[in-house]
Formats: structure tokens, C-alpha cells, sequence
């Protein structure tokens, strides 16, 4: 049938339906609803992801969720590269728990979190980052990415700087930047003790360890199978504060404490599992004597992702993380605060024993 003919029996049917009243009510309705439709469909495409999908990348479902609206700005910015360090950006600058999931608001000239639309935050954010990154690009003889990235957490100058004073970012000419930013003041306490009062001197490092592959089964590329629902729940929360959490010793056995994300190692580990639903014991009396006696014993070489892992530091069992698998876990410890180790750090390969205890299957 052409085109024509249809349009001429559509034309007919039309006609008929309006000559008989009942037949056009339902007309009527049937286009309403048909409107309405496409008029919620049509919107789905401007509102932000909330989908939470898996990632190939060390990044968490909230933030891999972003990534069409990144994809769309990064192409705007000509940028098409740089998706993933966007992503990874939002991984250590929010975990995508604020609206200003880039923390792109003073880069406005505005009070931190001023940003209200994660859209919004991710526009402003990516044409930011672009200017450093094209600037590196163009200019910098070594590490270019390395140097926009940094870039945007010490701001633009920090880009020209780079390339001047080293070819581009090296990690030392990052702290000797946050040296002179600061007048070497130096910060004490928390996650950054000991770093110069000046931005963040290991921006790169943490943002470039969520570039690696995530090692759970789902999303992930690694060869380590993944967990459960409630061990992925588990590990999601405890990676979405890494690099954001500072240590401190008793901490995390308060509701403001908790709110704050101030843990010891126990009382991380115990905070991770209450999540995702799993009770591994009382808020106020959770340590890694108690944890050590949680679950059921497995030995090294069985062990998987979620089971937590105990170290001998100060004293007997007096560490616990959780395993994620291919060598790694997730902890909170004094030095770094909630961080991503190897077992096979020197450090953490004398202490560990082999003690390993899975509190959920």
C-alpha cells in the first residue's frame, strides 16, 4: 500500500470517527494518552542517570551512572578522551553524594556546593578541566593527563606552572607547588596529615586509582568473581569515602561520627556490613576482637571477596579490612585514613597471618 492510500484511509477513518461522537471520545483519548507518553519519554533524556549500573571501572553504580551526561559535555568540550577521568574525578571529589558532584562551584567564584544540579556541576566542571587539559595537551612534554588532572584541584595556574617548572606534573614539583600556594604551612590530623596546606598533593594518585579495573564479577574486568548483593553493597559504601575519610582512633561509635565518616578500623568495617544489611555487632562496642569471632574462619588461601582480614599491628588482630580480591582491600587505617592497600605492601604482608573470617556468604 503507498503512502498515499494510507494517508487517505487514515484520512476516511478520521471522518467516520468524528461523525460518531463515542467513537471520537475514544479518539480523544487515546491521542491524550499517547501525548503523555511522549512527553515523559521525551524528558527521560534531560534529567540526570539514576540508574545504577555496574562499571568496568573502579568506580561506584552512583557515579557510573553519570556517565551519558559526561560523555555528552566531554564531546561538547572536545574532549571525547577524557570520559573516564571525569568519572573518576567525580569518584574522589563526591562519590556523586552531593548535588555538586564535581565540586565545581568555586570554580564560579562561589561558595563550595552553591551547585544545586549534578547537571549543571558536570557543565561547569568538564569545560573547566578542559581548558587545563588542552593547555597540557598542547605544551606539556610528560604527563598531560596527569597535569590536567592535578590541574583542577590546585586550579588552572597550576597547569602553566607544571610545564615550566618540570615539563609537566611530576609528583614532586605537585608538592612543591602546594609549598610555595601555602608558605610551607603543613596540616595536621586527618587523612592528609603531614601535607602542605595547599589543595591536595596526591590528587593524581587517588584519582588515577579509580582508572584501574574494578575486580568483582559484576561490571568489573578482573578475574576475581564478585560477591553477593550485600558483600558489592558492603564494598560500594566503604570505596565511596575512600580518600575522604580520616582515621581516628574510637571513632565511628556515634551517630554524629558516623554522619561525619569518622572511623576506626573496626567501626569502619562494621559501618561498610550495617549498610548492606549484614549485623556484625553493637554500634557502641564493635572492635576487632568481636569482629574476629564474627562468621566462620577460612583459610588463606580460600579466601574471598568480602571476607574481612586481620593484621597483627599494635597487637594481635589489631587490624581488620575487607578483602576485595586480586591481592587488594579496603581499610581504614592511621596513615591514610578509609584507603585501597596490597597485601602484598611490606608492611601488611609482615603483619598479616593469615586470620580471615567471612561474616556472610
Amino acid at each position: 500500500m503507498s503512502s498515499t492510500d494510507k494517508g487517505r484511509k487514515a484520512i476516511a477513518w478520521l471522518s467516520f470517527c468524528l461523525r460518531h461522537s463515542w467513537l471520537a471520545g475514544i479518539l480523544l483519548i487515546l491521542v491524550m494518552f499517547m501525548g503523555i507518553m511522549l512527553a515523559v519519554n521525551g524528558s527521560e533524556g534531560t534529567e540526570e542517570a539514576t540508574a545504577e549500573a555496574p562499571s568496568a571501572l573502579n568506580i561506584s553504580p552512583a557515579v557510573e551512572a553519570y556517565r551519558a551526561i559526561v560523555e555528552q559535555e566531554c564531546n561538547a568540550n572536545d574532549i571525547p578522551e577524557c570520559v573516564d577521568i571525569i568519572l573518576a574525578i567525580i569518584m574522589q571529589e563526591s562519590g556523586a553524594s552531593v548535588p555538586d558532584v564535581m565540586q565545581s562551584s568555586e570554580s564560579k567564584g562561589l561558595p563550595p556546593n552553591s551547585i544545586r544540579d549534578p547537571r549543571e556541576s558536570i557543565q561547569v566542571g568538564v569545560a573547566y578541566f578542559s581548558v587545563g587539559y588542552k593547555q597540557a595537551k598542547k605544551d606539556a612534554k610528560k604527563n598531560p593527563k596527569e597535569t590536567a588532572i592535578q590541574g583542577y584541584n590546585y586550579g588552572g595556574g597550576f597547569v602553566g606552572w607544571a610545564i615550566e617548572n618540570g615539563g609537566g606534573w611530576t609528583p614532586e614539583n605537585a608538592v612543591e607547588f602546594a609549598r610555595i600556594k601555602s608558605d610551607g604551612q603543613k596540616r595536621s590530623g586527618g587523612v592528609r596529615d603531614g601535607q602542605y596546606a595547599y589543595g591536595d598533593q596526591l590528587y593524581v594518585q587517588h584519582v588515577m586509582a579509580y582508572l584501574g579495573p574494578n575486580v568483582g564479577e559484576n561490571g568489573g574486568t578482573g578475574t576475581t568473581k564478585g560477591g553477593s548483593k550485600a558483600i558489592e553493597k558492603a564494598i560500594s559504601t566503604g570505596s565511596s569515602i575512600v580518600g575522604k575519610s580520616p582515621y581516628v582512633w574510637g571513632g565511628g561509635r556515634s551517630t554524629s561520627d558516623i554522619q561525619a565518616r569518622r572511623f576506626d578500623c573496626s567501626s569502619f568495617v562494621r559501618w561498610c556490613y550495617s549498610v548492606a544489611g549484614i549485623d556484625l555487632g553493637p554500634v557502641s562496642s564493635t572492635t576487632t576482637d568481636t569482629l574476629v569471632k564474627k562468621g566462620e574462619a577460612v583459610s588463606q588461601i580460600e579466601m574471598k571477596r568480602g571476607d574481612l582480614v586481620f593484621f597483627d599491628t599494635y597487637k594481635v588482630n589489631g587490624h581488620v579490612g575487607i578483602y576485595l580480591g586480586d591481592g587488594k582491600f579496603i581499610n581504614d587505617n592511621s596513615s591514610k585514613g578509609v584507603w585501597i592497600d596490597e597485601m602484598s605492601n611490606s608492611y601488611w604482608s609482615s603483619t598479616f597471618k593469615g586470620v580471615v573470617r567471612r561474616v556472610t556468604k
